[in-house]
């Protein structure tokens, strides 16, 4: 009965975790700007704040005007930080972005071409 009750704990935090995962995009927040740096007015920048009560791994991608797509991430977002921002210069205002806590396998999507 004693390992049943393992079990059964076990599996329940494992779900609750998958669970936390994919909502950890719901708890983080974007702040994007219009001109802030190439000296250009079409570069485009967001910054991500945590307000997940974990840490979390970012990834982003933000679309060019010459259709190439400038991706980054950041593995150690704490609760409550915001990070540098992602940027890019001549932007076409397109981006895609994933929140997760288990890391790159977990979260994402394919770099776009």
């Amino acid at each position: 009965m004693k390992k049943l009750t393992v079990i059964i704990a076990v599996i329940s935090l494992c779900c609750a975790m998958n669970v936390f995962a994919e909502d950890a995009k719901h708890c983080v927040s974007l702040d994007d700007k219009w001109g802030n740096n190439c000296g250009s007015s079409d570069s485009l920048q967001i910054k991500f704040k945590n307000r997940c009560s974990q840490r979390i791994y970012l990834k982003y991608c933000l679309e060019r005007k010459d259709g190439k797509w400038r991706c980054g991430s950041n593995s150690t977002l704490d609760p409550g930080e915001t990070n540098l921002g992602a940027w890019t210069c001549h932007a076409t205002g397109n981006y895609k972005w994933s929140a997760c806590t288990g890391g790159y396998r977990e979260c994402g999507f394919k770099n776009p071409k």
